[in-house]
């Protein structure tokens, strides 16, 4: 089975790069959906968030976390943002070995990882190739304006939190530009699928 590690910063549309292979038949394991599944009330990865966050970052209608309130505590501090990322990404990069195991068993031919934060444990040391989707800094503020209802600063408060499009780049085997027509995205996907990884 080969593994696609696909990459990139908020407002970039890597998930939507996953989204076109998803479509064509790849098995596509999304890293922010497992998050949040893992981060449910009563999991040991939510009692580590709310014992180290405190009581004030979860919803006190539903119990569970108010990713909104722990969203603005961590992008504007990057101490807490490094310690969320550390709870979580163990419990999530564990997640993705074991699904890759079990498509792996299934006989699955290709496997698609969605992760915007590229780390090693449960990214690079199980991908193949890894892509990085970029996009020009003012789409990218449009595109999360539009998705998250956020102001402009907060969402570029949410790109400086992350890599830049040239330290993704870096890190990657092939980049995806994300600036064109969606027709000219899923053209730009196939190809270089078919280029770096195989035949679909």
């Amino acid at each position: 089975m080969r593994v696609l590690g696909i990459t990139g910063g908020s407002g970039t549309g890597k998930s939507k790069v996953a989204a076109i292979l998803r479509n064509k038949g790849c098995e596509v394991i999304d890293a922010d959906v497992l998050a949040k599944e893992l981060q449910r009330k009563g999991t040991p990865v939510f009692d580590e968030i709310v014992a180290y966050f405190g009581g004030d970052v979860v919803d006190n209608a539903t119990g569970e976390l108010d990713r909104a309130k722990l969203a603005a505590v961590v992008f504007t501090d990057n101490a807490k943002r490094l310690k969320l990322n550390e709870i979580v990404h163990g419990a999530v990069a564990a997640e993705i070995k074991r699904r890759l195991s079990l498509l792996e068993a299934r006989g699955a031919k290709y496997a698609v990882l969605d992760v915007p934060i590229p780390v090693e444990n449960g990214f690079f040391d199980v991908s193949d190739v890894v892509w990085a989707v970029c996009a020009n800094d003012d789409l990218r503020i449009e595109r999360i304006k539009n998705r998250n209802g956020l102001t402009d600063e907060e969402a570029e408060m949410r790109i400086a939190a992350q890599l830049s499009n040239r330290e993704y780049q870096e890190l990657a085997d092939v980049t995806i530009d994300n600036e064109g027509s969606e027709e000219d995205l899923e053209k730009l996907v196939l190809y270089e699928f078919e280029r770096t990884v195989g035949k679909l």
